[in-house]
């Protein structure tokens, strides 16, 4: 795709996205870091329901002075709250409409809104991305007292799961993960036949069979080192049998999801070193496509709560990766409300929601405040779609100013 000569307005590709991290890698061909001023990192905008207002303005953005990349994604929570309606899931379910149904609705709708809007601005390079789709908690799924009633999904059969856990400990083990015992990997295989699993799973095949993403996060957190090796190399591999050129983004280690508040240490020397071992193994036997671990953020941090990025566990790391595997594989930077600063480059991608949340929301919030007789009384001016609009703009602003400190915006003017 030449960003350029878009005569026909599209979303990009995985290749396409992937070739552009190969072309903003932070590495010299010697793995040695390049300056910062040539470093660069792309924003990925969470957009929620409804969805109108937060995609026409990350459009609008990514259309000004000469294009941005971008990626505009929705995560596993945000699809299910459009795919639901405007009642809960237990009312969902209740009308005949499976999970799987809801997380299809809810992608369709997203889908539908971007590509209007995409016609609309016609951004040069705009990519749609699955965020934090996250797969069932291993204790509630081993310990539960009942099983999901949807549709039946497909399930490899027990000894293909064994076998598939025995492989992955055994990588896993090769790249300084702890032997696990009998009792776990049998938990596992309990875990991994689950009705609650399989349905997960299938939920999160069908958003990329709706939403056809260039980018898509699989949420394994706190699970352990092997199972983890286990199920984010499955997902790789039946998301590819979807689209080959899918950036499938995986886990290792706790990155928080909204209104955590994990505890963070600092790694040094052999501990890190071996972490950065550990996550490089990681990568090159599931064949993620791209990152994520943990680095000292916090999600759907309040304004002006903010955490300085664990750099030199970024370096380490991403170094680690590039030796393994043979190329850059970018690190998504998650809770990038909260980030003291963005090390452009180190973080190929920054994720940004709850700051563009608070944006339209205070413009809605002054809106009101400014009209609020109007409203009382029932007038029209005061109730119309201009609060919508200025809402929109004041988010555009703000994405804006991340595309900047990022380091991206203009990309495609320059």
């Amino acid at each position: 795709m030449d960003p350029k000569n878009n005569s026909k307005a599209r979303f990009v590709t995985g290749k396409e996205l992937t070739d552009l991290f190969s072309e903003i890698s932070p590495f010299n061909p010697d793995l040695s870091l390049k300056p910062k001023p040539r470093r660069q990192t792309i924003l990925a905008a969470n957009a929620n329901f409804p969805f109108e207002v937060q995609i026409g303005a990350y459009m609008l953005a990514a259309a000004s002075n000469g294009g941005s990349p971008l990626i505009i994604q929705f995560s596993g929570g945000a699809l299910t709250i459009a795919g639901q309606g405007v009642r809960s899931l237990k009312e969902a379910a209740a009308s005949g409409l499976s999970r799987i149904d809801v997380y299809r609705l809810g992608a369709k709708l997203a889908v539908n809104v971007a590509e209007v809007y995409l016609d609309m601005y016609r951004p040069p390079f705009v990519a749609l991305g699955l965020d934090h789709f996250a797969v069932p908690d291993l204790r509630e799924v081993l310990f539960a007292e009942d099983t999901p009633g949807g549709p039946e999904v497909p399930c490899p059969s027990s000894e293909e799961i064994r076998r598939a856990l025995q492989d992955a400990a055994r990588s896993a083990m090769a790249w300084g993960v702890p032997e696990p015992s009998a009792e776990d990997m049998a938990a596992w295989e309990t875990y991994l036949c689950s009705p609650q699993y399989r349905e997960a799973v299938e939920c999160f095949l069908t958003c990329i069979r709706e939403l056809r993403p260039a980018w898509a996060m699989i949420d394994t957190e706190n699970l352990p080192p092997v199972l983890n090796f286990a199920i984010t190399r499955e997902i790789c591999q039946l998301a590819k049998k979807e689209d080959p050129d899918i950036v499938l983004e995986a886990e290792y280690g706790a990155t928080g999801q909204a209104g955590d508040h994990t505890g963070y240490t600092k790694l040094k020397g052999d501990e890190l070193n071996a972490f950065a071992r550990e996550v490089a193994g990681f990568v090159k036997y599931t064949g993620a496509r791209g990152i994520s671990y943990p680095i000292g953020m916090e999600h759907a941090a309040p304004s002006g709560e903010k955490h300085d990025p664990d750099v030199l566990r970024l370096e380490v790391v991403q170094r680690e990766i590039v030796k393994a595997v043979g190329a850059y594989v970018p690190f998504a930077q998650h809770g990038g409300t909260g980030a003291s600063e963005v090390a452009r480059g180190l973080v190929g991608k920054n994720n940004v929601n709850t700051h563009f949340l608070v944006t339209g929301a205070r413009s809605l919030a002054t809106h009101v405040a400014k009209n609020g007789e109007g409203i009382a009384y029932g007038r029209k001016s005061a109730c119309g779609p201009s609060m919508y609009v200025s809402s929109a703009k004041a988010i555009a602003e703000a994405c804006v100013a991340k595309m900047k400190e990022c380091g991206t915006f203009g990309y495609f003017g320059r």
